[in-house]
This record gives C-alpha cells, sequence and structure tokens, in this order.
C-alpha cells in the first residue's frame, strides 16, 4: 500500500475497529492504523453500493465528519486509504420514532416468530436458549455446522453452539444488527460488523448456519432486501 507521502513502506493494518458517533444529520467515523497513510471513507444506504466518498489527510489517526445525512438512517460504509479497504461498518443516525408503515406479510411473519413479546422480554434479552430441537433448523446438519464452526465460538458441543446461535439472534433483534430478507425463501440473513459473526435462519426462526465469515466482503454479497427490525411493531402472540 502507498503510504507517507507516496513511498511504499508496508502493508497497512488496522488497529481496532472503525469507532462511530452520530447525531440526526452528522456522522464521524474514526480509525487507526499502524503507520501513517491516506484517509479515504466510502458510505451508502446499500451495502454493496457505496457510491459515497470522503478523504482527509495522511495519518495514522483518522477522522472523517459526515454531514446532511437523512435522520433515523442506516448507512454503511468501509475505511481504508486511496488503494486499499481495512474494514467495514455501519452506523444510524439519531431520529424520532415515526408511524410504521405497513410491512410485507412475509417479514412480520419472520420477525413475529424469532423475537419473543417485546413487553415482557427482559431489557437485558434472554440469556438461555430453548432446546436444540426448537432452534435448529434441519438437525441432521447440525454435527456438520458444529465440526465446522463451533470453534469460532469455543462451542463446548453442537447443543452450546445452536444456543449462541439462537442468542446471537436475540442479540441482533434487541441491538438493531445488520439484517437482509430474502423475499425468495424467507431466509433472514444477519451480521455483526464489529464480532464479523454471520447467521442465517428460516421464516420460523431456526438457524441454518452461524459462523465467521473469513472474507471481508462476505455480507456485502449476500442477497436479499436490507430491513430493520428495531424499527417494526408487532402485534401480541
Amino acid at each position: 500500500m502507498v503510504c507517507l507521502n507516496g513511498t511504499l513502506l508496508h502493508a497497512v493494518e488496522l488497529i481496532g475497529q472503525p469507532q462511530t458517533a452520530t447525531t440526526a444529520n452528522s456522522a464521524t467515523i474514526q480509525w487507526r492504523t499502524d503507520v501513517a497513510c491516506g484517509t479515504r471513507l466510502q458510505f451508502g444506504l446499500n451495502p454493496a453500493v457505496l457510491e459515497r466518498k470522503a478523504e482527509g489527510t495522511v495519518t495514522s489517526d483518522h477522522t472523517i465528519q459526515l454531514d446532511a445525512l437523512t435522520p433515523a438512517t442506516t448507512y454503511y460504509f468501509s475505511v481504508g486509504s486511496a488503494r486499499t479497504q481495512l474494514a467495514t461498518g455501519s452506523f444510524t443516525t439519531v431520529g424520532g420514532a415515526t408511524a410504521a408503515a405497513p410491512q410485507p406479510s412475509l417479514l412480520r411473519r419472520v420477525l413475529n416468530v424469532i423475537t419473543p413479546d417485546q413487553s415482557k422480554a427482559p431489557a437485558a434479552g434472554p440469556t438461555q436458549a430453548p432446546p436444540t430441537r426448537q432452534t435448529w433448523g434441519h438437525l441432521d446438519s447440525l454435527p456438520d455446522h458444529f465440526n465446522r464452526h463451533g470453534g469460532d465460538f469455543s462451542s463446548k458441543s453442537p447443543d452450546d453452539y445452536a444456543a449462541k446461535a439462537w442468542l446471537f439472534l436475540q442479540r441482533a433483534r434487541a441491538e438493531n444488527l445488520p439484517m437482509k430478507l430474502d423475499d425468495t425463501d424467507g431466509t433472514l440473513r444477519v451480521f455483526d460488523p464489529t464480532t464479523r459473526v454471520f447467521g442465517a435462519y428460516t421464516h420460523a426462526g431456526m438457524t441454518k448456519t452461524f459462523f465467521k465469515p473469513d472474507n471481508p466482503t462476505y455480507w456485502q454479497r449476500q442477497p436479499g432486501r436490507v430491513v430493520k427490525s428495531a424499527d417494526l411493531r408487532f402485534p401480541p402472540r
């Protein structure tokens, strides 16, 4: 990568993860690199199409401020230099509650099944998962998924791995992590840009897979339309 004053030094490495702070109409994104290099941030409303760009000075402490943003809106971004992408993430601008628009019946059905009644759920969310037969979509596939991905989460057994997959979905709902809904089969895909954990769930809220992708663009390439579960209101179950 080209670094300080255009001199080729060595591959730049990110220190920690990008930090974001938002208001209704602005966002500040900060990140650090091990050496000084150019500052570039790309962002947009679609994680697969980051069509807007902001740049800063050559430094190791990078700061970009974005203005004229839309309130209560999720933006996706990538940070790096002019030649290399170092990390991706997202942020949601501050905004007041608005009247919920009618949602597609499939989306309402999926999220209503996978989410406990919010009026009865404790603020911190569930800490114990239901039995594996109630959370894993195809039990015959669980041993293979555990063997390949259980180590990503220090899981002690297939049941422990399945429980962590279900609890990840509940945390994703509570924290409004990035989600995509595939209308072709009802698959809900969830991603945590901070820990890089990915999970896919059936229309009934049962786990299909749960792991940490190695490819930094894995989430951007996943099919489905972006949904924000935190903005939805559900009738009593």
